[in-house]
């Protein structure tokens, strides 16, 4: 597709990405720590009660969509694909968190590719046959794809006996409690959402979407680490963690784990940005476009993201489950706002390169932020 195209398509998957998030309000950040070590009916409860809040949620979806087509955002002709694309996504993607918390990462992994790539290759067969792989063609695969993923999700979910919805009794109390919780969790995840995309919006005002397109073909492909990290590695540790702080295990016993995720994120994280690199040159050759070719640089610039991340997702996972939440929030508002006043001022004045500094600086300063408070929680417990 042209650049344009591409940079219009990054900017309805930032949108659902934005909208996903304000569906799911981080809810799940409150019923994880609750459904992990629990018995079938119990977790049957948190699913029906959680399914109920989200309900909700949808409807105010959709009633404020048409707002995104009123300020330029998405294109009416694309607000159908908006609103049920960010429904599916969102439910799958809770389908894909009860499988980590069950202990099942390998199909939580499944669901994710579903819903997340699987999806692309029928297009790939479309261009092979040069038939126009046109926007309409993309976001209905990806309905498809999420569609698909939240299906078979529910199904096995079912197979592991945690949708026992008739016997689950509406809980208002333990709903308020989770929004309570959950809304630090949303402040959070919007602040780390404005340090991952708010670029393409301020690129698009200041640039134009060629320019994103340009941007987003480049974060696309130094993403795969990130996507790997969180797949493979958190996947599995996320629990693991969790339980080891939630049942208090030895004190040995937690470090020699956390120091072995640590250790497996920065080496995936290095292993595969040695791959990529080694890669970047033959794709670029085969896509034949020369922007992107005269843009290389912001690609290996923006690998540094990724091993910060390897690093920063270890800690973050530490300190949730250490139910240190107020850290979490400060250090990624903090971030986010870091990373706004730099992209407006670099990115005028130094292009796309000057996204990928923003960015880099901003997720240093949050990992600079959560490393103090962990350091400074162990000070005040050693006192």
């Amino acid at each position: 597709m042209s650049l344009d195209t591409l940079g219009l398509y990054n900017i309805v998957s930032v949108t659902v990405a934005w909208s996903v998030y304000v569906l799911g309000f981080e809810f799940y950040s409150f019923s994880l720590r609750q459904i992990v070590g629990e018995d079938d009916r119990t977790i049957s409860g948190f699913v029906f009660n959680q399914l109920v809040f989200h309900l909700f949620g949808f409807v105010l979806l959709a009633g404020l969509s048409p707002m995104l087509v009123a300020f330029g955002f998405i294109p009416s002709d694309l607000l159908f694909y908006f609103v049920i694309i960010t429904l599916f996504d969102q439910l799958s993607q809770e389908c894909y968190r009860i499988c980590i918390a069950l202990g099942r990462p390998q199909f939580a992994n499944l669901l994710h590719f579903i819903k997340s790539g699987l999806w692309v290759y029928p297009l790939l067969v479309l261009a092979f046959f040069e038939i126009e792989v046109t926007i309409h063609f993309i976001l209905m695969a990806w309905l498809v794809g999420t569609l698909a993923a939240f299906v078979i999700g529910v199904i096995k979910l079912a197979m592991l006996n945690v949708l026992q919805l008739k016997i689950a009794n509406l809980d208002i109390a333990w709903i308020r409690r989770g929004i309570l919780v959950a809304f630090p969790f949303l402040v959070i995840s919007a602040a780390q959402l404005t340090m991952d995309f708010s670029d393409r919006y301020l690129i698009d005002y200041f640039l134009g979407k060629s320019d994103v397109g340009v941007y987003s073909f480049f974060y696309g492909i130094a993403n795969v680490p990130t996507t790997l990290i969180t797949s493979v590695l958190v996947a599995g540790y996320y629990p693991k963690v969790i339980n080891a702080y939630k049942f208090q295990d030895k004190i040995g016993q937690r470090h020699a784990l956390i120091r072995k995720f640590l250790w497996q994120s920065i080496g995936l994280a290095i292993s595969v940005c040695a791959i990529v690199i080694s890669l970047i040159h033959v794709l670029l050759d085969f896509v034949e476009k020369r922007p992107l070719i005269d843009q290389i640089n912001v690609f290996y610039l923006m690998l540094g993201q990724v091993i910060l991340f390897s690093i920063q997702v270890v800690v973050q996972t530490i300190l949730y489950a250490r139910h240190e939440d107020r850290f979490l929030l400060v250090s990624a508002v903090a971030g986010a706002l870091l990373n706004i006043l730099l992209n407006i001022f670099l990115i005028p004045n130094f292009g796309i390169i000057g996204a990928v500094i923003s960015t880099i600086l901003s997720m240093g300063l949050m990992l600079g932020l959560r490393l103090f408070f962990i350091a400074y929680v162990r000070r005040a417990k050693n006192k």
